[in-house]
C-alpha cells in the first residue's frame, strides 16, 4: 500500500509568494524601455494575469500562497519621488479593467482575481509613510490625520479581505511610534489582515558578533509586539544564508526577551523557514530556469516549494514563547564580490565582505552537534510545539572560492518524538536523531518532499534503541528530487 506524507490540508502560515524579483527580472525582457522605468515599472494587469502572466505557475502550492504584489502597483509609470508612494489605490493604468472602480474595489476585484486562481488571497506591499504627494502637491499632515488615514485605508483593505500588509521603507520606516500606529488601524478596522513590519537596514549590515546599535535594539523591543510577522529583511543573494542566519538569531533573542507572538519572516531562505519554524516570503519563481537575461544563476523554485509543503506538516510559530538556543560558536563567510555594471542591487564596490553568524540555532530542542575536518555547514532545527513534528536543515555556505557550498559533516540532534514526522534538508555526511523515547524495531520510510509516495529505506539507515542514523547518501535516492546534483535534498521521515 501506498503511502504519502504530505497533508493536503495547509495551516496559518503567512507564506507569501512577493512579486519584487520577478519584477526585476521581467522588465530585463523590455527591448525598447522608457529611461525613467525601473523594475517596479513591470508591475501591471498583464505581468500578473496574462496569458504568460507571473501568477499562472506554483501548480500544487498555489493554496500555500498568498499574492504580495509588491513595490510599484499604486503608483504611475516612471514613479521616482518616494512622496507619491503610499496611496494604496491600484494605479489605473497599470491596472485598466479597474480603473472605474472605487479604491476599495479596485482592490477587492485584485483579491478576486488572485483567489480566483487558486491563491490564498492579496498580499500589499506598503511604505511605513502616508502618501505625501498628490498631483504635484505636496501634503503635510498632523499625527491625528496620519491615524485618520491609515484608518482609511484599513477600511479599504477590509472590505477587499486584503490578507497581508508588507509594510517596508518609507518617511517613517525607522519610527516605532508611527509602525505600531499603523498597525493599531489596522487591527481595529481590517482584523482579518496580518501586518508585517521589518528590521529595516542595509543589506550588508550585519552585527558580525560585536552586537546591534542601542537604537536598534530599541526599535526590535517595540515594533516586534506591534507585528504579526517580522521580516529579517533584504539580503545580498551570495550571502543570503549567513545573513539571515544572524539577523534570525537578533530577532529570535529580541522577540525571547520581551515574550511576544511575533512570527518572523525569513524572506526568500526557505531552508531557513523550514528549519526554525519561520514564515516564507517566495521571491524565486519558476521561470527562472528559462530565462538567460538574469544577473545571477536561475534559482530552483522547488526549494521553496519543498519548505511550503514541509510547512503544512509544521507551521511557523511564535518567535518569543518557546526555548531558544544560539551557538556561541561564529561562522564566517566570505564574498569576493567583482567589479559590476550599473543596475547591480547592492550598489557597492569590488572587494571582500564578509558576514559571521552563529554555527548553530534550535528552538524547543538543545543545540545540535556537529563535527567535521574542515569548515562546518549552519546547522538549524527545531520541534514544533504544535504537533511535535522535528526539523533539521544544513544551509549552503559562501566562500571566496564559491557561493552555495555546503561542508559534509557528522551531525547529532535530540529531541522529537519517533511517533512524529521529521522534515530534513540539505547534505551531510550522517545525521543521527536520538528520539525522547525507545524506537526499536520500527519500520523507517521517507519520502522526498517533491514525490507523492514514500518509501521503505529501513535496510539503508541504523535504528538502534533511541537512535536513527541517516548517512547523507540515503537524502538523494530518496524519491526523485528535480536536478538533485543541483538541488538540495528535502526529505520527510516517519517511523511506522
Amino acid at each position: 500500500m501506498s503511502m504519502n506524507f504530505i497533508p493536503e490540508e495547509v495551516k496559518k502560515t503567512g507564506n507569501y509568494f512577493c512579486t519584487w524579483d520577478s519584477q526585476c527580472d521581467h522588465i530585463n525582457t523590455w527591448k525598447e524601455r522608457p529611461q525613467n522605468f525601473t523594475s517596479r515599472d513591470a508591475m501591471c494587469e498583464e505581468f500578473l494575469f496574462g496569458k504568460n502572466g507571473l501568477l499562472n505557475s506554483f501548480d500544487g502550492v498555489r493554496k500555500d500562497l498568498i499574492v504580495v504584489l509588491d513595490d510599484g502597483w499604486d503608483v504611475p509609470y516612471g514613479a521616482k519621488d518616494t512622496r507619491v508612494f503610499g496611496s494604496l489605490e491600484a494605479d489605473p493604468e497599470r491596472f485598466p479593467s479597474l480603473a472605474r472602480l472605487t479604491p476599495a474595489g479596485r482592490l477587492k476585484a485584485l483579491s478576486e482575481r488572485i483567489r480566483a486562481l487558486g491563491y490564498k488571497g492579496l498580499g500589499l506591499w506598503v511604505p511605513s509613510q502616508s502618501q505625501l504627494m498628490i498631483n504635484g502637491k505636496e501634503i503635510s499632515r498632523t499625527p491625528e490625520e496620519e491615524r485618520l488615514f491609515w484608518e482609511e485605508r484599513a477600511r479599504w483593505c477590509n472590505e477587499a479581505d486584503v490578507l497581508y500588509l508588507k509594510v517596508d521603507w518609507g518617511e517613517h520606516s525607522d519610527d516605532a511610534a508611527y509602525r505600531i500606529m499603523m498597525t493599531e488601524c489596522v487591527r481595529k478596522f481590517s482584523p482579518q489582515t496580518a501586518v508585517e513590519h521589518a528590521f529595516v537596514g542595509h543589506p550588508l549590515f550585519e552585527e558580525n558578533g560585536h552586537g546591534i546599535p542601542p537604537e536598534k535594539a530599541e526599535y526590535l523591543k517595540n515594533v516586534l509586539p506591534a507585528s504579526d510577522y517580522l521580516r529579517t529583511y533584504d539580503v545580498v543573494h551570495e550571502l543570503k544564508y549567513a545573513s539571515t542566519v544572524n539577523r534570525v538569531s537578533i530577532c529570535l533573542k529580541a522577540a525571547k526577551d520581551c515574550g511576544c507572538d511575533t512570527v518572523l519572516n525569513i524572506e526568500d531562505t526557505a531552508l531557513i523557514g523550514a528549519a526554525l519554524s519561520c514564515s516564507i516570503g517566495v521571491m524565486r519563481h519558476e521561470l527562472e530556469k528559462v530565462r538567460k537575461y538574469l544577473p545571477l544563476p536561475p534559482r530552483m523554485a522547488s526549494e521553496s516549494v519543498c519548505a511550503l509543503l514541509w510547512q503544512r506538516t509544521a507551521p511557523p510559530f511564535s518567535a518569543g514563547r518557546t526555548e531558544l538556543h544560539i551557538s556561541a560558536e561564529r561562522l564566517k563567510d566570505v564574498w569576493r564580490c567583482p567589479e559590476r555594471g550599473p543596475g547591480y542591487w547592492p550598489d557597492v564596490k569590488a572587494g571582500d565582505y564578509y558576514v559571521t553568524a552563529p554555527a548553530a540555532i534550535s528552538r524547543n530542542m538543545p543545540l545540535p552537534e556537529v563535527t567535521a575536518k574542515g569548515e562546518k555547514p549552519y546547522v538549524l532545527c527545531s520541534v514544533n510545539p504544535e504537533n511535535g513534528a522535528l526539523c533539521v536543515a544544513v544551509t549552503p555556505r559562501t566562500f571566496v572560492e564559491g557561493i552555495d557550498i555546503t561542508p559534509l559533516s557528522d551531525i547529532r540532534v535530540k529531541g522529537g518524538e519517533p511517533d512524529r514526522p521529521v522534515g530534513i534538508f540539505g547534505r551531510f555526511e550522517s545525521l543521527c536523531i536520538e528520539f525522547e523515547k525507545e524506537a526499536q524495531g520500527r519500520r523507517v520510510f521517507a519520502q522526498n518532499l517533491l514525490s507523492d509516495t514514500a518509501q521503505d529505506i529501513t535496510s539503508l539507515v541504523t535504528l538502534s534503541g533511541s537512535r536513527l542514523t541517516i548517512p547523507g547518501s540515503v537524502m538523494l535516492s530518496v524519491g526523485s528530487p528535480e536536478e538533485p546534483e543541483k538541488g538540495i535534498p528535502a526529505v520527510v521521515i516517519k517511523l511506522i
